[in-house]
């Protein structure tokens, strides 16, 4: 293919940027088919027409990333805190305010929707209820029955959830788009630009295990459940995955 067609494939399909918030330690060796999460959403978006996935990591330079015409962003979820402020976090920050001066819609979940309330002065904090690990029922509110974000979604869905902190009250000037009986804030959006999910949309049964298989012993202790069950039991909601190409055909 020429340079010249390459450019001009490029023109007609969406140019999305994931940003991936993952540092991977020895738990997960290389070389396995699910270490890796572009490939996560890259399946997520099977079925999607004219979308390129580019992929960058957080620690990258960011504002370079986005020079190459950039349609929108994903920031993955992480198991590092959005409370920190360490580099990473400081990074994502300031990228943040350039997608939003260049008008770049952002799609943060889970640790990237922490990420944008705090960028919007929101709080991010532990939650009372320690480690959300489960098939959640979501609940979508009018606004997020309205927004194309959630089209073809039932008002309510099942969902994986995997996070023990949580964003307690919108950010100013956001609107609640869904929650949950235990986590109110699911979803919100901020000027049709901005929009953070705190549930996985991406994520699959499959994927659950691989992460959570190698934390049992550390995490164990530390919840009310038998972690171990939980990991096994969980089932793939896979309707979710409808969210992040809705994200990428409608707000991109």
């Amino acid at each position: 293919m020429s340079l010249k067609s390459d450019k001009k494939n490029r023109m007609r399909s969406k140019q999305i940027l994931l940003v991936d918030a993952v540092s991977w330690t020895s738990d997960y060796p290389e070389g396995h088919a699910l270490r890796s999460v572009p490939k996560w959403f890259s399946n997520a978006l099977k079925g999607a027409e004219g979308v390129d996935l580019h992929a960058c990591h957080i620690e990258d330079d960011l504002d370079k990333a986005i020079d190459r015409d950039i349609h929108g962003v994903i920031i993955s979820g992480s198991p590092s805190s959005a409370m920190a402020n360490e580099a990473a976090n400081q990074n994502l920050l300031l990228f943040l305010r350039s997608c939003l001066m260049h008008r770049i819609p952002v799609l943060g979940v889970c640790y990237g929707h922490q990420m944008i309330a705090r960028f919007l002065r929101g709080q991010v904090q532990t939650h009372p209820e320690g480690l959300q690990l489960m098939n959640t029922e979501i609940e979508l509110t009018p606004t997020g029955r309205a927004c194309l974000l959630f089209k073809g979604m039932r008002t309510k869905f099942k969902a994986i959830s995997g996070h023990a902190d949580y964003v307690p009250e919108l950010p100013p000037n956001c609107h609640r788009m869904a929650g949950s009986e235990l986590t109110q804030i699911q979803a919100f959006k901020f000027q049709n630009l901005l929009y953070g999910v705190q549930f996985h949309p991406e994520f699959t049964e499959e994927i659950i295990k691989y992460l959570w298989t190698p934390r049992v012993a550390q995490w164990k202790e530390q919840v009310s459940f038998d972690l171990a069950h939980r990991i096994d039991t969980m089932k793939d909601p896979s309707p979710t995955h409808t969210i992040i190409q809705n994200f990428v055909k409608y707000l991109a």
